[in-house]
């Protein structure tokens, strides 16, 4: 079987269609069933598609590096892994790792950096290899326009939906959520006067909630392998949005998708990057990451999102992705970042104007309030027990006059403030993946 056979059994085997759980633990394991599947329905064996893997590393064209990686993705067979990646290392010059289950991050990221443009056809490859995993996937890749972003995007390991989202949360006043503990994380919103806390325990299992606070309809996104969330409003244009689990990142980032119009949208920028809204950016809302015991003494009044079951055994503290957290490297491919900071370093980011800039959350720890520029203008970014907050018209000298600062402003030893801007947190290789201009503090030197 030759290259121009396989894609022309993917293509004939491509449908076209109009756009119109619980927890889930990532896992690199090897799934032979899925991969016996695979090669029944490309009509080729394990095999033969390492004969085609060959074949491609062949003709020398990096064009081919999107197919291999996918291959990579879907097939987990040791065996079949190992050959892929020899052939990736014959198009790219790098070499294997001696680890099979590195080999999809290393080439994957490498096609990132490199900004491949795959051979023609691969669109339709790409939707009909995942639409074997889920004929779902098939109208979201093919309502991509470019074939990089087709290629950029990857299988988060569950089907659309398969990470299940929050639907008009039941919530519950703070005083009766005794089972929660005052240093566990949580985040914390207010909206048109309305206060209410998402609680990580909660939160880190669904990922996503689609809500309606202060009257306005939103959505929390929370993207566990970037460690950040983000509140958007639901509203665009005379419609109100659902959104779910896509099933699929880019940057190692959610995206979700919406089910009024199939469009994509990153979690950590709001664009919708595919579908009948390609283009529009979701409006956001202010969104705190805190402790419980300081929320609840700051919003005394306020709801708090409920254990879905009722079983707080069920949603134990702590985060589900600990042992993730805590290790240095991705699950998935992302584009490679300046070692500035470890991948994984959390860092509190801030947007002012068209500028950006983020914030070791360690290196603020240890230094205290710092004035930092944002283009051109000044924030004052202030450590938190649960990592930074930043306040906006700064001026120099407003670190060492800082006395008392809540969620709406910092408050100086003359008695001004200075007002909270939108800011949020995140791993540093997804907010340079999504902000490549950022400014970054500490630079050499500083801290």
């Amino acid at each position: 079987m030759t290259v121009g056979m396989v894609v022309a059994v993917v293509a004939a085997g491509a449908t076209t269609r109009t756009r119109r759980g619980p927890a889930v633990t990532q896992s690199r394991a090897a799934d032979p069933l899925l991969a016996d599947a695979m090669a029944l329905a490309l009509g080729a064996t394990p095999e033969q598609l390492a004969a085609v893997a060959a074949e491609m590393a062949g003709t020398g064209d990096v064009g081919w590096v999107p197919y291999l990686v996918d291959m990579t993705r879907i097939f987990r067979v040791e065996g079949s892994v190992r050959r892929f990646g020899a052939a990736l290392e014959s198009l790219t010059g790098v070499l294997v790792p001696d680890d099979p289950r590195d080999v999809y991050t290393t080439y994957g990221t490498w096609m990132y950096d490199h900004d491949v443009v795959p051979v023609a056809g691969y669109r339709r490859w790409k939707a009909t290899m995942y639409g074997i995993v889920g004929p779902e996937f098939v109208p979201l890749l093919e309502s991509v326009d470019d074939p990089r972003l087709a290629a950029e995007l990857q299988w988060g390991g569950v089907r659309r939906g398969g990470i299940a989202e929050l639907n008009a949360p039941p919530v519950i006043p703070v005083s009766a959520a005794g089972y929660m503990i005052d240093t566990e994380l949580t985040f914390g919103a207010t909206v048109a006067g309305e206060s209410r806390a998402y609680p990580h325990r909660i939160l880190d299992r669904h990922e996503l909630a689609n809500d309606v606070l202060g009257g306005e309809p939103v959505a929390l996104v929370d993207c566990t392998l970037c460690r950040t969330g983000v509140l958007y409003s639901r509203r665009v244009g005379g419609q109100v949005l659902d959104f779910e689990t896509s099933g699929l990142l880019l940057n190692s980032n959610k995206i979700m998708v919406d089910r009024q119009t199939d469009s994509l949208w990153v979690q950590l920028t709001g664009e919708a990057i595919a579908g009948p809204l390609q283009g529009v950016v979701l409006d956001r809302f202010p969104l705190t990451v805190t402790r419980w015991g300081a929320w609840r003494a700051e919003h005394p009044d306020s709801s708090v999102v409920a254990i879905p079951t009722g079983i707080p055994s069920d949603y134990p503290p702590g985060a589900p992705y600990r042992n993730y957290f805590e290790a240095p490297e991705l699950w998935f491919p992302a584009a490679s970042v300046p070692d500035v900071f470890a991948a994984k370093e959390r860092m509190g980011t801030v947007e002012l104007d068209g500028a950006f800039l983020a914030v070791s959350v360690s290196a603020l720890a240890q230094a205290g309030p710092q004035v930092l520029g944002v283009g051109g203008a000044s924030v004052l970014a202030v450590p938190t027990p649960a990592g930074i907050r930043f306040y906006g018209d700064a001026r120099p000298g407003d670190a060492e006059v800082l006395v008392e600062s809540s969620d709406g402003a910092a408050v100086l030893s003359d008695g001004t403030a200075r007002p909270r801007v939108l800011d949020g947190q995140s791993f540093w290789f997804a907010w340079y993946a999504a902000h490549p201009d950022t400014a970054w503090w500490p630079q050499a030197g500083q801290g």
